[in-house]
């Protein structure tokens, strides 16, 4: 979870003049942005709304789960998270007490409603948005924080793919991924993953050697995988138009329970591979492998039905 920088949480907190905007599916935001109350707690920003669930921002905030806040001068990408814990709401509450005490609206602001629309309010790096699936130009002020952490990885990869313990194998790929990789996953070295952060792997997973990884996008790969050698998971491609070629563009790639990947196919992104299915070697996957299926070929194109 992505938290707020102190000075800016210190800003926002004593401003009066939070105003919050969610986003649509194309990006842009719903109409005109909302103005309402705001207090930290716990060094978390948490707004809520007036007329609680009825509201329509509230319901636009859950709904897509991102947007953005002008406050204090500042404009800042966000998500959002509803917050229904009664301990912490109860926090808030002290909060909005101690902010607006004497307001003729601090009842309404701590009455069931208003509790029941509770929302954190997080900063929303470019991982948050590849991950929601953004395209995001070369030029974008974000893309440095990208490069720190292929360089990250980079450090990482070298430890992991010099290792000869298998325990230390699953170690230093739970550093990359930033999760613990499961005792019964077994991954052969070398392995190739451009940053780490956006993949998942299950349990009882077998990755054979040389596979490779790009995950900004998103990589999941459930329980009782397998995936054979020199296989590409790609969640990142590119515009084919010349003006914007360079513009990274999102799509995850889900890999569900027992599926098997042949060796050397390749995985493009947004597609998901079904439960169970196979996917033959050699093949380019360019979309979705129904459940319970073989595709083979380039492109990818179901043979069998199991």
């Amino acid at each position: 979870m992505n938290s707020w920088p102190e000075d800016e949480l210190t800003e926002i907190a004593e401003s009066d003049d939070l105003h919050v905007a969610p986003f649509r599916e194309d990006g842009e935001t719903y109409g005109t942005p909302t103005r309402i109350w705001s207090v930290a707690v716990d060094g978390n920003l948490y707004v809520r709304a007036y007329n609680g669930q009825d509201s329509s921002w509230y319901q636009a905030a859950v709904r897509e789960n991102a947007g953005r806040i002008e406050v204090a001068g500042m404009t800042k990408d966000v998500s959002f998270e509803s917050v229904t814990d009664e301990a912490l709401n109860g926090r808030i509450d002290e909060a909005y007490r101690a902010k607006y005490q004497g307001s003729q609206y601090l009842d309404s602001m701590i009455s069931e409603r208003a509790r029941s629309s509770t929302i954190r309010v997080l900063p929303r790096d470019i991982f948050d948005r590849l991950k929601a699936g953004e395209p995001v130009p070369m030029d974008d002020p974000g893309y440095q924080k990208i490069s720190e952490e292929v360089n990250r990885t980079i450090g990482l990869k070298r430890k992991l793919n010099t290792a000869t313990d298998v325990d230390e194998i699953r170690h230093y790929v739970g550093e990359i991924i930033g999760e613990e990789v499961d005792e019964s996953t077994k991954i052969f070295p070398p392995f190739h993953i451009n940053v780490g952060k956006h993949t998942s792997v299950g349990r009882n997973v077998f990755i054979n050697h040389a596979c490779s990884f790009l995950d900004l996008g998103g990589i999941t790969i459930e329980d009782e995988v397998m995936i054979s050698s020199m296989v590409t998971i790609t969640s990142e491609g590119h515009p084919v138009d010349v003006d914007r070629r360079k513009t990274l563009v999102p799509g995850e790639v889900v890999v569900e329970r027992n599926a098997w990947i042949g060796a050397g196919a390749t995985i493009l992104p947004d597609v998901t591979i079904g439960e169970n299915s196979v996917v033959a070697a050699g093949a380019v996957v360019t979309k979705d492998v129904p459940a319970n299926t073989v595709v083979a070929g380039v492109p990818a194109e179901v043979v069998r039905e199991l």
